[in-house]
């Protein structure tokens, strides 16, 4: 086997980088549904040309995280009810099936590290740090499944529920946790059919409060000036 130095720190292209940053801007709430992005300042904050800007917001552009308008510029997207359900359904098809297995795999030391997201989410406050701590206990549990397709879907799907579930945050805090602590016990029993019930209504939950959120903001974009 040929050694590609495997190992060594690689850095990412200006484009890749400038990408992943505003992805990260936009899934924390730096960047609102709705806000222009300035491609000169993005250039000039970056330290870049505009090469790799318009790199990167093309490619933004095409996993539906931004909208260009013509001649107007490019707009963080907005959230949409419909894609909502559409998320939370094919959500639950896919994550069931994981918490099923992972209460059946789950080694001691995920179950560990699951306690510890659950741990930091307790404590949080920040509307931002918890999606993100959401997604983290998501893509754990998940991980104990021992399927790397499957968690591979799990994590692709909670980016983008973090888009959603970030206005709703903080009020679902405490129950969050309780429901996080619910099904972590449930996996730590092996018991799988309990797992996949908790994780079920967890999901019913969090769909219907990010829903109310999200139909709500449709309602006011809607609405004449």
């Amino acid at each position: 086997m040929i050694d590609s130095g495997a190992g060594a720190a690689t850095t990412p292209a200006p484009a890749d980088r400038i990408r992943a940053d505003v992805e990260e801007s936009i899934l924390s709430g730096r960047l609102s549904p709705g806000a222009r992005i300035n491609a000169d300042e993005l250039a000039r904050a970056s330290g870049v040309s505009h090469i790799p800007v318009r790199e990167a917001l093309r490619s933004l552009e095409a996993e539906g995280w931004v909208s260009r308008r013509h001649n107007r510029g490019t707009y963080v997207r907005e959230r949409d009810p419909a894609e909502l359900a559409d998320l939370f359904e094919a959500r639950l098809v896919v994550e069931r099936r994981a918490a099923w297995l992972a209460a059946q795999r789950r080694t001691a030391a995920q179950l560990d590290a699951l306690a510890r997201i659950v741990d930091r989410q307790e404590v949080t406050a920040d509307d931002a740090a918890l999606s993100a701590i959401n997604c983290d206990f998501h893509v754990g549990l998940a991980g104990c499944a021992h399927n790397r397709v499957l968690e591979a879907m799990v994590a692709d799907v909670n980016k983008r529920v973090r888009f959603y579930y970030l206005p709703t945050a903080g009020r679902r805090h405490d129950v969050s946790v309780a429901e996080h602590r619910a099904i972590l016990d449930a996996v730590r029993d092996r018991d799988a059919d309990r797992a996949a019930d908790l994780l079920e209504s967890h999901i019913a939950d969090t769909r219907a409060g990010a829903s109310a959120h999200a139909h709500r903001e449709a309602r006011h974009d809607a609405a004449p000036v």
